[in-house]
């Protein structure tokens, strides 16, 4: 969920607008309010939103000053700007210091949301940039890692990092001692998809047993994990040493190599380590499978990156097409780096499912799914393996929706009238039924036939009734006690629901 501050010296209009996005199904929640440029200086430096919706004539600090100041030092942040028709110049000097986008007094809701959808794609197009960046900048640190384990050039900016994070490890490694087993019909084809797996075995086996450290390929057939806490590693090794047969019949040795006081040892680790364990090993090593593997990797990390985005958004349709788009690209590459993405594509989905929907990882499955995709000989039957891991993704996504579907409306009306006094966004009673903002909303209405905003009002005006019949308390301490700051405000509300002003009603129905 995207987060955006409101800048709006007229509290009456700011909060009505806090009030609109917040009873929205749009993709942003408000993270704070501010009536002048320089209260909302401080908190964009504490909160740092994604999004900062000004007016420009404020007292202290009007918002072009305010939106100047926090380009400079925050350049990320986008700015929606709020003006009058007289303001258009400085409406225009604002777009000039970077404001995104405009909105001229009085705004509708459309125009509102309209300029949310704008800036939400933006953010989303941001993000997943970042995204990429940042498995790039991964992949550069596996490269230099792997490098420096078999003494080749490397690039020195990485090592500063990998020192910092890696320093005092132990190192594990696991070799497969055999990619041709004779009850197998396994092909030199095959080996980077049996690379790929056993690495991504390797990692569930990790988080399974809890241990954090850093897993790759280092070259043919061989492993490198580096670890901290060693608590658990033995029965680690023993599950790798009986999961990985198990599941691809190749046959795996580990060895504990020693404690790495320095980047410089993990050569030194490496190649003692290899030569004590050393068993008799195929020698076409293939160089080829060197260089795609890592990249894959990073590519599988990416996809379950962006579905966990568009997951978190709401955007299932939005992620379907993303998906759709991959495997046709995918289907469209060589019969061999077909294959790699399509495995790709189905470990992310395995691992998004297990994280996000509290899918139980399933090992048994995996052979079966390997080997048929091993046995696929055209890209369209590549395209029709990746239709079924994605059908099946989404069967269980459906399966943990109906999960906490289920009573997911009683339990929020409950939180509702436990809570009706408080602020209290959409996002936040989605998130107390472990249900995404957008699919709540859908579902809410589904169940209630009234919107999330109308069903919260309708129910704090019903709190208010009893108020007003059975205390002599004021009218604007009724206003706070349900919910709402400003009198005047609760006071319009409460006339639209019930054709009465609250001095009115309490008149007629006060006993």
């Amino acid at each position: 969920m995207n987060r955006l501050l409101l800048v709006e010296d007229e509290p009456l209009f700011r909060k009505g607008l806090a009030k609109m996005i917040t009873g929205s199904t749009t993709n942003w929640s408000v993270c704070g309010e501010a009536e002048n440029g320089q209260e909302a200086e401080s908190l964009i430096a504490e909160l740092l939103p994604d999004l900062v919706i000004t007016d420009i004539r404020m007292p202290l600090l009007n918002g072009l000053e305010l939106l100047k100041r926090v380009k400079s030092r925050f350049p990320d942040i986008e700015f929606i700007v709020i003006t009058g028709f007289q303001d258009f110049q400085y409406a225009q000097t604002a777009l000039r210091y970077g404001a995104l986008d405009l909105l001229i007094k009085p705004c509708s809701k459309q125009d509102v949301y309209d300029a949310l959808d704008k800036v939400n794609e933006l953010v989303l197009d941001k993000q997943a940039r970042l995204r990429k960046e940042e498995t790039e900048h991964q992949l550069l640190l596996e490269n230099t890692l792997r490098a420096i384990f078999l003494r080749f050039p490397y690039h020195t900016e990485a090592v500063a990092e990998l020192e910092q994070g890696l320093h005092g490890c132990k190192l594990i490694l696991f070799r497969i001692t055999n990619y041709y087993p004779a009850h197998k019909q396994y092909t030199r084809r095959d080996v980077p998809l049996l690379q790929f797996a056993v690495l991504n075995i390797i990692s569930e086996l990790l988080d399974t047993h809890g241990i954090a450290g850093k897993l790759l390929l280092i070259e043919y057939g061989r492993y490198a994990l580096l670890v901290d806490d060693a608590a658990e590693v033995q029965a680690l090794c023993v599950a790798v040493c009986e999961t990985v047969p198990r599941l691809l019949g190749l046959s795996v040795s580990t060895h504990h190599a020693g404690l790495a006081h320095s980047l410089t040892q993990l050569a030194d680790l490496y190649e003692t380590g290899m030569e004590g364990a050393r068993i008799a090993e195929r020698t076409d090593k293939g160089t080829e499978t060197e260089g795609t593997l890592p990249m894959n990797r990073a590519r599988q990390q990416l996809i379950s990156a962006q579905t966990v985005a568009f997951i978190v958004s709401g955007q299932m349709e939005a992620l379907k097409q993303y998906l759709e788009h991959f495997m046709k690209e995918a289907s469209g590459r060589s019969l061999e780096n077909g294959k790699m993405e399509a495995l790709s594509l189905s470990f992310a989905l395995q691992d998004t499912a297990r994280k996000q929907f509290e899918q139980i990882y399933e090992p048994r499955t995996l052979t079966d799914r390997i080997s048929k995709l091993h046995e696929c000989s055209n890209k369209d039957e590549i395209y029709s393996w990746m239709q079924t891991e994605k059908e099946r993704f989404f069967h269980n996504f459906t399966k943990w929706q109906e999960k906490y579907s289920e009573n997911a409306i009683l339990k929020a009306a409950r939180y509702m009238e436990e809570h009706y006094s408080e602020p209290l966004p959409l996002q936040q009673v989605a998130s107390q039924v472990h249900l995404n903002a957008a699919y709540f909303s859908h579902l809410f209405k589904k169940e209630t036939g009234r919107s999330f905003i109308d069903y919260l009002i309708e129910l704090r005006m019903e709190k208010a009734k009893q108020l007003l019949c059975n205390t002599d308390m004021k009218i604007t301490e009724v206003s706070g006690t349900i919910g709402y700051d400003l009198p005047n405000y609760f006071a319009k509300l409460f006339k639209q629901s019930t054709g009465l002003s609250p001095k009115d009603y309490r008149k007629l129905y006060q006993s």
